[in-house]
Parts: C-alpha cells; structure tokens; sequence
C-alpha cells in the first residue's frame, strides 16, 4: 500500500485548483493507493472548488479528507470530496452564502442584478446538492446553512 499525505492550506482559486489537480494526477501515476489530504482553506472560487470536489472522488485511490484547522465556505465541499472525513478537535466548518465581488465601474441594471442573483441562487442549489449527497444533511438543511454566516465545530460535522 503507497500512502501518501499532502497539506491543502490555501485559498481556493482556479490556479490552486489546477495545482492540485496536478499533483493527484501525479499520485494517480505513482501507484498511490491512498491519500490522506490536510485541509485548511478560507475558502474562495466556486467553481474551481466544485472541480476540486469532483477531481478527489475521481481519483484511483481512497481519498481521507482531515480538517487541520479550518474548513471554511467552498472548501467544505472539497473536504467532502473524501471517503473518509476526519476532522482535529477544536477545527471548525463556516458555512455562508453564495457572493461575489462587484467591479468598480460596473453598471448594474435590473438585467444585470437578475442574472447575478441567477448564478447566486444556482450556485447554492448546486452546493446543497452536493453537500446533501456526501452527508446527511437534506438539501433543505443546507440551504439554510447559505441564509447567513456560521461556523460549526468538528462535533457538529461528525453527526451530520
């Protein structure tokens, strides 16, 4: 058995998710069998958190997800990209709502703000999907944990 351990402290950007996805691949063609990944993220891009996400569970190998500290926002999801999820006492899961961050000279119009607020709602329906699939949380529940800003403790994520 090749076991292999890697620490993910990072902000979660397309770039660090192209890193990443490298160094897997690089796993994969080792002959690793096993990957236990040290998760400590503020959390960040959706999208390249969601590829990340669904990079892990295409993985040959088993992947074990650790929270070392913190597991905030879009890194939640790729923590729950392992089969095994473990989690430091004293770690903590921020859960928030879809956002995103406005352009300085942007002009925005009802058209604008309607489709903005299309990728927001999609994005989270996609997230409580997501989350829903790999925990025991309704999809229902989370969406809740998208109407405002809270951070749970490693207790709270192991039920659930």
């Amino acid at each position: 058995m090749s076991e292999t351990t890697v620490l993910f402290s990072t902000d979660i950007t397309p770039n660090a998710a192209n890193n990443f996805i490298n160094v897997l691949s690089q796993l994969a063609s080792q002959g690793t069998t096993r990957l236990i990944m040290g998760i400590n993220s503020s959390g960040g891009n959706v999208v390249a958190g969601v590829l990340l996400h669904n990079a892990l569970l295409a993985m040959p190998f088993e992947v074990v997800t650790h929270n070392i500290s913190n597991v905030d926002s879009i890194a939640n999801v790729i923590y729950l990209g392992g089969a095994v999820r473990r989690a430091n006492p004293g770690s903590t899961f921020m859960f928030h709502g879809v956002g995103f961050d406005g352009n300085a000279n942007e002009r925005l119009d009802e058209t604008k703000l309607r489709e903005k607020l299309d990728v927001i709602t999609s994005d989270q329906k996609r997230l409580s999907s997501l989350i829903a699939g790999r925990s025991g949380l309704s999809a229902k529940a989370c969406m809740q944990l998208f109407k405002q800003q809270g951070t749970r403790g490693a207790e709270w994520a192991h039920s659930k």
